[in-house]
């Protein structure tokens, strides 16, 4: 079997402008896969180019708030992270993030703020590959085409 007839899609952050001083936030539950795919579109709504001050993801068992823990790995700008791309104010950016879910907590958070140049345009969705189960990905896959 091809490994696409397993995979999931889900929308994580639904395209929005979020101000400076604000931070948008999504949950994946990434129980009964063992890949996800983050994409992060991003899109200044300002005039000048800018790049988020916060692109992480987080990992806990629960959705508390209080239970996410940051990954070093996946925290942008963080020691032992990753460089967050400018993002161009004419053409925007796709920032992936590629996790293996094997070694991680079921639930990840992404969290995006944008900088200080003001308000940015963005959202993201989640590619879930490798399920365990081929029609939970499917139905996971109709749930996230309506909504």
């Amino acid at each position: 079997m091809m490994r696409l007839q397993n995979a999931g899609s889900k929308i994580v952050i639904i395209p929005v402008s979020v101000a400076s001083s604000a931070t948008a936030t999504g949950n994946i539950d990434t129980m009964g896969y063992d890949e996800v795919k983050v994409c992060v579109l991003l899109d200044s709504a300002a005039s000048t180019a800018s790049k988020p001050a916060v692109l992480k993801l987080s990992e806990a068992d629960v959705t508390n708030v209080s239970s996410f823990a940051d990954i070093t790995a996946f925290v942008g700008g963080g020691v032992g992270g990753f460089t967050i791309p400018a993002v161009s104010a004419t053409l925007g950016s796709i920032v992936e993030l590629n996790v293996d879910t094997r070694a991680r907590k079921r639930y990840l958070k992404l969290s995006v703020t944008p900088s200080t140049n003001g308000a940015m345009v963005l959202g993201a969705c989640a590619v879930l590959g490798r399920a365990e189960d081929s029609t939970a990905a499917g139905a996971l896959a109709t749930a996230s085409v309506n909504g």
